[in-house]
């Protein structure tokens, strides 16, 4: 959710980042979606190869910085994340 203000410059912010999570070589797809009944509310949704790809191996490497500093100071809260598999 984005700081009441912010909501114009968060999701262009988070494309900028997405570019940076798709460097990674086990990042299968990443995309944005924006709320319509709460527009300060986004969705980033990231398709890896493993969980330990995305908490170790990217959490872990160069790439997060460089992704959470296009997004620090515009959002209320730390995101919340969310690991899920197929059914």
């Amino acid at each position: 959710t984005a700081i009441p203000g912010k909501e114009e410059q968060l999701g262009p912010a988070i494309l900028r980042g997405l570019e940076v999570i798709r460097q990674h070589p086990a990042c299968l797809a990443a995309h944005v979606t924006r709320c319509i009944e709460q527009p300060s509310r986004y969705m980033l949704t990231v398709s890896w190869a493993s969980l330990e790809a995305h908490t170790i191996d990217f959490r872990g490497g160069p790439l997060f910085p460089q992704w959470r500093s296009h997004i620090n100071g515009l959002f209320e809260t730390p995101p919340e994340v969310f690991h899920y598999q197929p059914c």
